[in-house]
């Protein structure tokens, strides 16, 4: 039987000795740490390091070498052990040390009483501990607890039964670029269709540590199915069916379906405003002064005029936009366009398009303009992420302004602010001669007339509302100050092919204009400049 190398206290007539035993089969040699720790335990602290080095030195050599540490008569010593817990309570271990020659051994009663004292109340191995007894295994690691480990869950998991990248991505060429040729996004669904199926979280089974208390077992992640109207789930909640025929999308985790409206030919005239609770295909055009709203999402086949879209989920152009200056596009997701040009465009998503000419477009995500033309002319174009263009200005040198770095609605409201406090300020300043002239009358008369006493009543009621009101404003500006630093360094803006003199660069509020043309080029913040690094 394998055994490590042990030493133990003999006493004898001329003092007391630490004596050797060999290690038996590959055991483990004396180490001195282990020794030193023992005598200076048992308060024989008068040997040095070097003549324990020595003892074990002549161990080696002889089978049953001898030291003596001290020539005073001392009392026996029992058995004895030494419990080591690891710090994170997940297994004991026991070394035991042998009994002087005059000393009694420990019964595995005592240990189990010794280990408890320590805290030890899981997963007691009480076969390990009458092994190491009865064996007499000493200066050995011993396990003698182990924790029960806990069992890990799984995350949930949301299994979609309708084409989720259908509804979220046109159709895109092999060479990478968007194909605006085949923009039909609609993912039809029908009355009582299973849409999605959920396997909900297993949160696993908590395990013990050896002192008794509960390991946790590791966080999973928890999902339940969301969605919109028209849809309704189990009485589980694990799966999710259709109340209606029409069209399906999914946004940021949560299924929409609307019961689509078509419109045969073109929204104008013949048809007036439509305003739609769901989403609105349009077979034809999208007539100039007209307007089209839907909470879900709206396609249109033709084209559009000077006229005003507005969309809870995604706008979809399969010919584009020619805005003629009047119109405007709201969607709260994506906007996908063949072209874009005189309109005024807001997308909560992605504005995916083959040109923005001459056009206000603002986009919470990227801006992508990488078709056949793949060309920013014109306007002001903001996203809070990306802006992806093969051409940016033109060569005539058309006023083109492109800003990334900070969500422009964060800007805009800033910005907003910065107004309000001014115009504030202004009047505060109005109202304050106002008063002065009010107090200065009735110090010089006495009184005032009724109309001046209303007037002054009126006076201080506005400007301890504009005191309110600043307040509320200078804690959101300071607000919107932390965002916009926290939002320093972030975005970028790619050229693949050329920008032309002129454009105007924003990134994070640090602005630049180029001076002369750039060719494929990536414009980054860094510190407090813009920097152009290659594609």
């Amino acid at each position: 039987m394998k055994r490590n190398a042990f030493f133990q206290l003999v006493q004898k007539s001329d003092g007391t000795y630490l004596k050797s035993y060999p290690a038996v089969d590959g055991g483990e040699p004396l180490k001195p740490d282990d020794i030193i720790s023992y005598l200076n335990s048992k308060k024989y602290g008068d040997i040095t390091v070097e003549e324990v080095k020595k003892f074990i030195e002549d161990a080696g050599k002889n089978r049953n070498a001898e030291l003596r540490i001290t020539v005073k008569t001392t009392l026996p010593e029992n058995e004895t052990i030494v419990v080591t817990i690891d710090p994170r309570r997940l297994y004991a271990k026991v070394r035991m040390y042998p009994n002087s020659s005059h000393g009694s051994r420990i019964t595995v009663a005592d240990i189990k009483n010794l280990l408890e004292q320590h805290g030890i109340r899981h997963g007691m191995i009480e076969k390990n501990l009458e092994i190491m007894h009865k064996a007499r295994l000493y200066c050995t690691d011993i396990l003698v607890a182990k924790a029960t480990m806990p069992i890990h869950g799984k995350d949930a998991v949301i299994t979609y039964h309708f084409d989720v990248d259908k509804t979220n991505k046109p159709a895109v060429s092999e060479n990478g670029q968007v194909d605006f040729h085949k923009l039909d996004m609609i993912e039809p669904v029908s009355d009582g269709q299973l849409l999605a199926t959920l396997e909900p979280a297993d949160f696993g089974t908590p395990g013990t540590d050896v002192m008794g208390e509960e390991i946790k077992p590791r966080k999973v992640n928890v999902k339940v199915l969301k969605h919109g109207k028209h849809i309704h789930l189990s009485e589980d909640g694990l799966n999710m069916y259709s109340d209606v025929s029409g069209n399906v999308t999914c946004v940021d985790d949560t299924v929409f379906v609307s019961d689509c409206y078509q419109v045969p030919a073109d929204v104008g005239p013949s048809t007036g405003d439509i305003d739609y609770d769901g989403s609105v295909n349009v077979k034809g055009n999208v007539l100039t002064g007209y307007t089209v709203k839907a909470t879900g999402d709206i396609y249109v086949t033709g084209a559009v005029e000077g006229a005003t879209l507005i969309a809870g989920g995604k706008i979809v152009l399969n010919r584009g936009i020619q805005g003629m200056g009047k119109a405007v596009m709201e969607a709260g997701g994506d906007v996908i366009s063949n072209f874009i040009e005189s309109a005024k465009v807001t997308a909560g998503g992605k504005i995916i398009t083959d040109a923005i000419m001459h056009s206000d477009a603002i986009a919470n995500e990227s801006i992508e303009v990488n078709g056949k033309r793949g060309m920013i002319a014109g306007g002001s174009v903001r996203s809070a992420q990306k802006i992806e263009t093969k051409i940016a200005g033109s060569s005539m040198g058309t006023q083109t302004e492109l800003e990334v770095g900070i969500d422009p609605k964060v800007i805009d409201r800033y910005h907003e602010i910065e107004k309000l406090m001014e115009d504030f300020d202004d009047e505060k300043e109005t109202i304050n001669q106002t008063l002065e002239i009010l107090k200065k009358r009735f110090k010089a008369v006495g009184s005032l007339e009724p109309e001046k006493l209303i007037m002054l009543k009126e006076n201080k009621a506005r400007l301890a509302f504009i005191d309110g009101e600043m307040e509320k404003l200078t804690e959101e500006y300071d607000e919107l100050e932390g965002v916009l630093e926290s939002a320093s360094g972030r975005g970028k803006i790619v050229v693949y092919d050329i920008a032309y003199s002129g454009v105007k660069l924003t990134i994070s509020n640090i602005t630049n204009y180029l001076h002369s043309e750039v060719h494929h080029s990536t414009f980054v913040r860094d510190g407090a400049d813009i920097r152009v690094r290659g594609i």
